[in-house]
């Protein structure tokens, strides 16, 4: 009886020793096939970043201790630095919603290097000083460019006037009249107009009937000047008289210029031998010479 338990003791004292063994042996295996697996391990974790994770994780856990001597960061213990906007003695300033100006300080504007005489540029031109000739944004002003005058000369233009017995009397005006650079057609379509206020209080009148005008630019060829009118300048109320006196406005008008001699009338484009019922020739060119 007393054999039989002895050997049942004996062998629950061999278990532990196995299970060592065994487990002994899957570790020595495990490490093994660990070993020489690796570098495929390693390249998998450096694939994969996890091996970066690990390095992060691990710099985290443990910060680098400040060196013996060194001044403490600001993540050291101690008195925390006021807010931005805090006032000191803890009083929080508030900015309005959208001015984060009022909370910076001012920074000191920098003084100008070697004096405070302004710059100079390239050129040698003082530049302009803020304040002197410049509006509140400090864009220089630009000077108001003066609108240039219309060029104008002198023309001699010739109305006409009823003396006391009913007698059509040519009269030489000299007037400024606006200068295009056509002095003749400047100065037929001045006659065209009529006489102003001053020839008017010298009882001057114009014997063209109302609503002429010229048609096309007058064309000069040699010395004779070609007019075209339109179909009102045919029609005169005043008779054979103001026919005549009509040409003769027109004639001496532009024989006034030194190119011109004679007139040659045109009526809408053609040349026509006279002028209204009473026909009043206008066929060839015509001069002073001609009346």
């Amino acid at each position: 009886m007393a054999t039989r338990r002895s050997s049942r003791s004996s062998r629950s004292s061999n278990k532990p020793g196995v299970g060592c063994l065994l487990w002994l042996a899957a570790f020595t295996v495990v490490f093994v096939v660990f070993f020489l697996n690796l570098p495929a391990i390693r390249e998998t974790l450096d694939r994969t970043g996890f091996s970066e994770l690990l390095k992060g994780r691990g710099s985290e856990a443990a910060p680098p201790s400040s060196p013996v001597g060194s001044e403490p960061s600001e993540s050291d213990e101690g008195p925390e630095s006021a807010p931005s906007g805090t006032a000191p003695g803890g009083v929080v300033v508030v900015a309005p919603e959208g001015d984060a100006s009022a909370l910076a300080e001012p920074e000191p504007e920098p003084e100008p290097v070697g004096g405070s005489e302004p710059e100079t540029p390239a050129d040698g031109a003082p530049t302009a000083t803020p304040g002197a000739g410049t509006p509140s944004g400090g864009s220089p002003t630009k000077p108001a460019s003066a609108t240039p005058a219309p060029k104008t000369r002198v023309a001699s233009l010739w109305f006409v006037r009823i003396d006391d017995d009913g007698v059509i009397v040519r009269v030489e005006s000299r007037r400024s009249i606006p200068d295009t650079g056509s002095q003749l057609t400047d100065a037929l379509n001045a006659l065209l107009e009529g006489p102003n206020a001053s020839e008017v209080a010298k009882h001057l009148i114009s014997a063209i009937p109302e609503g002429t005008r010229l048609l096309s630019p007058v064309r000069i060829s040699g010395s004779t000047a070609t007019l075209n009118f339109n179909e009102a300048f045919q029609f005169n109320h005043m008779g054979l008289e103001g026919y005549a006196a009509q040409v003769k406005q027109i004639v001496w008008t532009a024989t006034a210029f030194a190119t011109v001699t004679d007139v040659q009338f045109l009526v809408e484009g053609e040349r026509r031998d006279y002028l209204g019922a009473e026909g009043f020739y206008i066929g060839k060119p015509l001069s002073r010479n001609s009346f």
